[in-house]
């Protein structure tokens, strides 16, 4: 499988489709790059095909999708599913189901909403991270490249490059206790809306390594 996912990824990358060859006047937020057992609203999904304003992306089991926009890129795992709104300068992508890894070169590039939550780059820097859905008031971000900005209603926390985040959305109680498969490092800092907690290094090593290009959304 990972094999199979680089093999498309480095692919995707030797044919680049540029944005200035889309028709003028329509606006289309972007492309699909790659697609493999992938959705396109309701119908199956081919490399090629142009997303617009309210359209879904989603993935089979053993599916995989990538999407480029203006200055980013989206990658979509298996079981994943996100709907795209456009942004005054980039996109949003509001994951519904599963997870996605997003490369961005500006701030205003791409703007992930998940549970409530947005998350975007905290500078116009290269950026590269992942968000999961772990359940309807929990969240998993790893700030691969580039920190991250988080914010939860009228709640604004920056997140720091370099590690795997929990984080617990209207929390009751402190999430004092970690199970084996993700242990807390340090205690999180408690706001009035959520809790982060660092729970390690970089996760999920066949991804980022099968997506490592996806740093640079504006190369040639």
């Amino acid at each position: 499988m990972y094999r199979r996912i680089l093999a498309m990824t480095l692919a995707f990358f030797l044919v680049d489709i540029p944005l200035s060859a889309w028709p003028a006047g329509i606006p289309a937020l972007g492309v699909v790059t790659q697609a493999s057992a992938a959705h396109f609203n309701t119908a199956r999904v081919s490399a090629g095909a142009t997303v617009y304003d309210g359209d879904r992306l989603s993935t089979e089991s053993e599916g995989l999708l990538q999407f480029r926009g203006a200055g980013s890129l989206l990658y979509l795992p298996g079981r994943s599913g996100v709907t795209l709104h456009r942004l005054p300068n980039g996109t949003q992508a509001h994951l519904g189901t599963g997870g996605l890894v997003f490369s961005s070169a500006r701030a205003s590039a791409m703007e992930i909403l998940a549970n409530d939550a947005f998350i975007r780059p905290a500078a116009d820097v290269p950026t590269v991270a992942q968000v999961t859905l772990v359940g309807p008031k929990e969240l998993q971000i790893t700030a691969r490249r580039g920190a991250l900005e988080f914010s939860y209603h009228s709640e604004t926390e920056n997140i720091a490059e370099g590690a795997s985040y929990r984080i617990f959305l209207d929390p009751a109680d402190p999430p004092f206790r970690s199970s084996q498969n993700q242990p807390i490092k340090e205690p999180g800092r408690r706001r009035k809306g959520f809790w982060i907690l660092i729970i390690g290094g970089m996760g999920w090593a066949t991804v980022w390594a099968a997506h490592e290009a996806l740093e640079s959304p504006d190369r040639p």
